[in-house]
């Protein structure tokens, strides 16, 4: 499977999921982090991520709060509650693949140089990247 065109979070997206999730009030320094390398998550708040996303039509949007989201998975301070939510998100992956092909691929590549909680979460994105080339990209 080749590595998917580069794809990053519009301001639009940003601006929008910050007044309808309230992550100025929530996220420390949000509007100097939001939409750099990625986009940071508050890990308390990942279950109102996961709600908000299954409500979203707008593509741009869901591409961002899945960075969110799985920023969030990442810090869980616990593997059970960690695991919990990685197969919640699981399943969003292979069903929104077309929109979030490119944040699957960033994560695949994670190592604890560029992204210390990336233990746990980048084999778990590889055999995600796995399945997906089986499968032919989640069809």
């Amino acid at each position: 499977m080749d590595n998917p065109p580069f794809r990053f979070s519009t301001k639009k997206a940003l601006d929008e999921l910050a007044t309808e999730l309230n992550l100025r009030e929530k996220i420390p320094h949000w509007d100097s982090m939001a939409g750099l390398s990625y986009t940071p998550g508050n890990p308390a708040d990942i279950q109102a991520y996961l709600v908000h996303y299954a409500q979203l039509k707008d593509d741009d949007k869901k591409f961002t709060l899945m960075e969110m989201i799985l920023d969030a998975i990442a810090q869980q301070s616990n593997e059970r509650d960690f695991m919990n939510y990685w197969q919640k998100v699981k399943p969003i992956l292979i069903e929104d693949y077309v929109i979030q092909e490119f944040t699957i691929h960033y994560w695949k590549d994670m190592t604890t140089q560029n992204f210390e909680r990336s233990e746990m979460m980048t084999p778990l994105i590889r055999n995600l990247v796995s399945y997906l080339e089986w499968d032919g990209g989640g069809s």
